[in-house]
């Protein structure tokens, strides 16, 4: 019997929790049995054994996605407002970025920083949440060997981040569904990746969150660009 004083939160983070170790576990035993038939196994077993990795990989996401909906993000607009530098906070990101996703496709993440230091008063965990998503994006429908270029610029009191892949684009007739909970644009990458359709959902609300603004430029088979604009000021 659940507590009624735990939140729903609580219980969807401890689910969440048990859920990603049980993920864990089949991952471990998946590597394991990989590298022991690696020198025996045929090109079907070898199969099997990267489709598991890559089912556990995206559950993994979609249970990240699913919490992180029913946090604040959606209906609670309070968030924890700090005084950031943008480019340090960039660049931080990029490298700290999931080594493991980057590696598996070999694609390459560069920030191209700017002289001018950008101070600005943002939620970090939040905003971080939200560029999670659009890099995730970006990587998962990139080609192997792809690169995605993170940028950002100042006019007057706002910074423009960019986000550029170079991976199959957009079609023009999912583009108004983009940003729609569950949409029905959401696509498997280009290594057959899994999406909840909810990633640009979400970094929608959190952007919108800190009065900022974020929208896409896209062409098929060339790559999409994601911008969002955040405002500079004293506070949020």
């Amino acid at each position: 019997m659940i507590n009624d004083s735990v939140s729903g939160e609580e219980v969807l983070t401890q689910i969440g929790r048990e859920l990603q170790n049980k993920i864990a576990r089949i991952r471990s035993c998946n590597q394991t049995l990989t590298a022991f038939f690696e020198s025996t196994a045929g090109e079907d077993h070898k199969k099997y054994f990267s489709t598991i990795e890559q089912d556990c990989s995206d559950l993994k996401s979609i249970i990240h996605n699913l919490i992180d909906l029913d946090r604040c993000y959606e209906e609670n607009p309070n968030l924890k407002p700090s005084p950031t530098h943008l480019n340090r906070f960039l660049s931080d990101l990029v490298n700290d970025y999931d080594l493991e996703s980057i590696h598996k496709k070999r694609v390459k993440l560069h920030f191209e920083d700017i002289d001018e230091a950008i101070h600005i008063i943002i939620d970090p965990q939040a905003i971080q949440r939200a560029f999670s998503y659009i890099l995730s994006n970006a990587i998962k429908f990139s080609h192997p060997d792809g690169e995605v270029v993170i940028k950002v610029i100042r006019y007057a009191n706002v910074a423009n981040i960019s986000v550029a892949d170079q991976g199959i684009g957009i079609p023009k007739k999912l583009r108004p569904y983009l940003f729609s909970k569950f949409t029905k644009a959401a696509r498997r990458g280009t290594n057959g990746e899994e999406s909840a359709g909810l990633g640009l959902y979400l970094t929608k609300n959190i952007i919108e969150k800190h009065q900022g603004s974020i929208w896409l430029e896209s062409e098929e088979g060339v790559g999409t660009n994601v911008f969002i604009n955040l405002p500079i000021r004293d506070r949020l």
